[in-house]
């Protein structure tokens, strides 16, 4: 009996030491995963950075006049549909082209 429970010790203090080391291991491991993402993060953003500096470089500005006829194009029916004021921005514009203060709708005087 005395064995058995030497040998059941011996076995959880080994799982115990196994789980603790599969533990530290997977630790390192994502060290090493996150550390090589960040190395590749930086070599992919020194490409990039030397490739927009290349094309930058090459980039050359051209001017070029052109002569042509202007192309005109003239509404004679125009429709302002969607152009409404209210009763109030309207008076505002009146007054505005005016200069002058206009009286409001409902200036008291009754018929």
């Amino acid at each position: 009996m005395a064995g058995y429970l030497i040998a059941l010790i011996l076995a959880g203090i080994s799982g115990l030491g196994a789980y603790f080391y599969g533990v530290q291991v997977g630790k390192d491991s994502e060290i090493a995963h996150r550390a090589s993402l960040d190395e590749v993060r930086v070599a992919a953003t020194e490409a990039a950075a030397s490739a927009a500096a290349d094309a930058i470089a090459k980039s050359r500005p051209r001017n070029t006049t052109i002569r042509q006829e202007t192309e005109r194009e003239i509404r004679t029916n125009t429709v302002y549909a969607d152009c409404r004021h209210s009763p109030e921005q309207l008076q505002r514009i009146n007054e505005a082209l005016t200069g002058k203060r206009a009286e409001s709708a409902g200036s008291g005087v009754m018929p």
